[in-house]
């Protein structure tokens, strides 16, 4: 099985889910290659009081697996959202892109949300706006197509996928 596009999100599944039959596609998101063990290791000295929030496509999440604590969470974006919510915690480090900290800020009021990195912010996710997203669809620009079959095939690997969620 061929797992794309994400070598750091495939490693966290292939060891969550044991699976050895894994074919893990080497590519990286810049901005989660770049939160490293380093980073991690200087937030767990610096902030003791805070929940460390790691997205698992992170550079940095096999560490944060291997030497997980009570203040370590490896979630999705959603999960971040839930965990802060519910936490009695006021303060937490997150090792994922950093637009993620305006939407925790909105939905979690009153609690402190700080990335573990400073820089880490995707220039290319920045370029999708909400504007772009209505004037493609309105003027049916930047159409993608996709060969029938390979549509077909995909198709059918992401209802299975669907299905088990």
């Amino acid at each position: 099985m061929l797992f794309c596009p994400d070598q750091f999100l495939g490693a966290y599944v292939q060891r969550l889910t044991g699976r050895d039959n894994l074919h893990i596609w080497m590519g990286e998101c810049h901005v989660h290659a770049g939160i490293r063990p380093a980073d991690i290791d200087r937030w767990t000295d610096e902030a003791p009081d805070a929940d460390l929030l790691v997205h698992p496509e992170c550079g940095c999440a096999s560490q944060a697996m291997a030497f997980a604590n009570g203040r370590t969470h490896i979630l999705s974006t959603e999960k971040m959202v839930t965990h802060a919510q519910a936490s009695p915690k006021q303060r937490f480090l997150i090792a994922t892109e950093s637009g993620i900290i305006h939407r925790l800020e909105k939905e979690v009021p009153g609690k402190r949300f700080e990335p573990v990195r400073e820089d880490a912010t995707c220039i290319f996710m920045k370029m999708i706006t909400l504007r772009k997203v209505r004037d493609s669809l309105r003027d049916l620009q930047y159409e993608v197509t996709v060969d029938p079959a390979v549509a077909e095939r995909a198709r059918g690997a992401i209802d299975r996928m669907v299905a088990i969620g």
